[in-house]
């Protein structure tokens, strides 16, 4: 294989396929030395600028004849830009700057005299999906691993190596929306159905594939004729979206609608969404003929501009940080990275107990294609854990995310059992029967002597004592916690509970177990509440409180949404259950003492028999198909015993006795060791309760505040409305000391 800059270590090979004949078709391959993934780092662009210069020599000579890019990592075609490279930039020139140089490679790319191929077959996001928008077309393969997508609004800024320039000028205004607003990443069939790529190829020796597809579509590539599908216009086709978006006013309306969509969605919190619509609009982004020349050049330097100006903002900073996070989850085995990898291999799985719950378990691990035992008393409680199974499936099934052969296939992991056959075999139990001690034991006493040896034991549970629970155990060391948020589908935290005698192989098993079947898991101390629910009971019981003082269900809820929540702490409290919650806040009260009081009404609401969304009454009314509809019942004042007042309490306070009590506790969980850092507490709550991304976490959004400002406001509070608002100690010492959570 000869490289193409003729230097050591290079990032790219040219090599001539031999299978082209006289068509002179020429791979190169992208290979980042020392890495497992190909990423847009500083070397690899500077490398890129060797490169072309180059392949211009050898095209103008008359020696290539198409290039066909590949890549030499398996399961990735380039995964984006080096995040690194980005946070790099201290200002929004220097960000602008960067994205120019990209800008400049690829467009000298896509002008190369011959055509372009990208042949992906793994991940091809930002910048990579960006590399392929500037390639004359592109191949992929059907292989599921393989994911093509503009991700960088997630990040807080907009594709800035063309991506909003070239995307809606290939797939159109509607799809480009989509992609670039939503974050949506397509497969290769969704791919090509879009007209994103030429076509989606087996995964079977894919390269061959690949190859042999340029070679038979050579003259079309040469010709600059469209081989990818013509896409959906306007989201709709037919006449319908051609009008929506071949004309001007068609666009802007279509713009207009998605303005208003990000508003309505994310209450202004996101900028980079809004500036990618302004982008879209400003550089003509609809389907046609690619720009060249001095067009071009205009339309790339406002992406950079926007590219620049956002990528040096708080939001972005913290964005991406919380991408270092779960960047280092994924690097992570749960337990002293000295230890190596302790964990059992999972191929096989059992759940006890088929709830809804266990239902969604058992769907989980299916939709990986893991085998799934899911065990349950009686053909009834059997049925109904099919039944969530199976309407999980159903809906992923009309998103067009699974075919109806797919769903087959999947559903058919889940094995549906009354006794303990084949139990002997798995690697893995996951319990999830009724959250009542004596209950667990009892089934843990007879599990023991069904699975073997190495088999490791999981509860699912949300606050009992997983020490207690391994009393019940001859072997408590192969026992952990594992903790689903519900909905188990959508939730993506799961806290990974070490017992008192659970072993390191136990604990990294379930971690790595975790991140196989797609959530974030953290490692937490066995405590009661564990960590999100032990900092969530006091942002629930601090808007009820507030509730027994008059202020109306729906000014607490606005207002904690408008601080960036993705619900409000009353519909929260409906989405959990009211009776879970009054359960959990007793459980704290107990161990915690007067700080963890519990509210005065909620036990009302309980006793009336409103238990939330599950039984359509809470502190809402729920109605409609799933109890979409909520609406308020004033009803509920009546049984609280209070006359509620518009304006009663402010929004500033209401978010200030919401979210203070959290940070105070959260002190308290770092000194005890529940977990080991603060980042570790920022995950859990972005992930197990929605906490705004754009704040950077609890925690994160503390030291913007300052722990001197956070003393002197607690203690204000603890005046103002009582002893629960005393500041932790640990807490003082940070403000006497002058430190951060987040130690520079």
């Amino acid at each position: 294989m000869q490289g193409v800059s003729g230097k050591a270590n290079q990032v790219f090979t040219l090599t001539r396929w031999e299978g082209g004949g006289d068509k002179n078709i020429w791979k190169v391959v992208m290979d980042l030395p020392g890495e497992k993934v190909n990423k847009l780092s500083r070397k690899v662009m500077e490398e890129f600028d060797r490169v072309i210069p180059e392949l211009e020599s050898l095209i103008a000579k008359g020696d290539i004849g198409a290039l066909v890019l590949f890549s030499g990592k398996a399961g990735n075609f380039v995964a984006g830009a080096d995040i690194d490279l980005i946070r790099s930039a201290k200002t929004a020139e220097e960000a602008e700057s960067l994205s120019r140089l990209g800008q400049k490679l690829l467009d000298r790319w896509e002008d190369l005299k011959v055509p372009t191929v990208a042949a992906v077959n793994g991940t091809a996001l930002g910048g990579g999906c960006e590399m392929t928008l500037a390639c004359t077309a592109t191949v992929a393969s059907n292989d599921p691993a393989t994911k093509i997508g503009l991700p960088e609004v997630m990040l807080g800024f907009v594709p800035g190596m063309g991506g909003c320039v070239r995307l809606p000028r290939k797939v159109g205004l509607a799809t480009a929306l989509e992609m670039i607003l939503a974050s949506k990443q397509l497969n290769g069939e969704r791919a090509s159905k879009a007209g994103l790529i030429e076509a989606c190829l087996p995964k079977e020796n894919f390269e061959e594939n690949a190859l042999r597809w340029v070679a038979l579509n050579l003259k079309s590539l040469k010709e600059g004729r469209r081989l990818a599908k013509e896409p959906k216009l306007g989201g709709v086709g037919g006449a319908a979206g051609s009008l929506l978006e071949k004309t001007p006013f068609g666009r802007a309306f279509m713009l207009k609608k998605a303005r208003e969509g990000v508003i309505a969605k994310t209450k202004g919190h996101y900028p980079a969404t809004l500036e990618a619509i302004d982008v879209l609009s400003d550089t003509s982004g609809y389907f046609g003929p690619r720009l060249h020349g001095s067009q071009r050049d205009r339309a790339m330097q406002r992406e950079a501009s926007a590219f620049g100006k956002l990528a040096v903002t708080d939001v972005s900073r913290n964005l991406v940080g919380l991408f270092f996070l779960t960047e280092s989850v994924k690097k992570s085995r749960g337990v002293g990275e000295q230890l190596g990898d302790v964990a059992t291999s999972v191929d096989s799985a059992a759940v006890l107990g088929a709830g809804v719950m266990g239902g969604g378990i058992a769907q989980l691990l299916a939709e990986k294609d893991i085998t799934v035992r899911m065990k349950d008393l009686t053909p009834a409680a059997l049925s109904a854990g099919m039944t969530a199974a199976i309407r999980i499936f159903d809906k992923q099934l009309k998103r067009k995310r699974i075919n109806q052969r797919q769903k087959l296939q999947k559903v058919n992991h889940i094995a549906p059992i009354l006794d303990y056959s084949g139990f002997g075999g798995v690697d893995l139990v996951i319990e999830a029967v009724i959250e009542k001690m004596d209950i667990k034991k009892s089934v843990f006493q007879e599990l023991e002597t069904k699975i073997s040896d190495q088999c490791v034991v999981a509860s699912n549970t949300s606050s009992l004592s997983i020490s207690e629970m391994q009393k019940a155990f001859k072997r408590p060391e192969r026992f952990a916690g594992m903790h689903f948020f519900n909905p188990v589908a959508k939730m993506p935290l799961i806290e990974v509970i070490r017992g008192e005698k659970s072993d390191d192989r136990a604990v990294s098993t379930v971690y790595q177990f975790s991140k196989r079947i797609g959530k974030t898991p953290i490692v937490v101390k066995d405590s009661p509440g564990f960590l999100v629910n032990r900092l969530l009971m006091p942002y629930l019981n601090e808007a009820t409180y507030m509730l027994s003082e008059g202020a109306p269900i729906d000014e607490l809820d606005r207002a904690m949404e408008t601080f960036g929540m993705p619900m409000g702490p009353m519909e929260l409290i409906d989405e959990v259950g009211v009776d879970v919650g009054e359960k959990v806040a007793h459980i704290l009260h107990d161990a915690f003492g007067e700080r963890m009081a519990p509210a005065p009404g909620q036990g009302k609401v309980v006793a009336a028999g409103r238990l939330g969304k599950k039984n359509g009454k809470g502190l809402y009314v729920y109605e409609g198909k799933d109890g979409r509809v909520k609406r308020l019942d004033p009803e509920i004042y009546k049984l609280i015993g209070v006359e509620p007042v518009q304006g009663k309490i402010a929004d500033e306070s209401i978010v200030e006795r919401c979210v203070l009590p959290m940070i105070n506790e959260a002190a308290r969980c770092l000194e005890e060791g529940v977990v080991q850092s603060a980042a570790e507490v920022d995950l859990g709550m972005i992930m197990g309760t929605g906490f705004p991304p754009f704040r950077g976490g609890l925690l994160r959004y503390a030291d913007t505040l300052g722990a001197q400002r956070l003393v002197d406001r607690l203690r204000a509070l603890e005046k103002q409305v009582g002893p629960r608002f005393a500041p932790a100690p640990a807490l003082v010492n940070m403000a006497a000391q002058g430190r951060k959570f987040y130690e520079a």
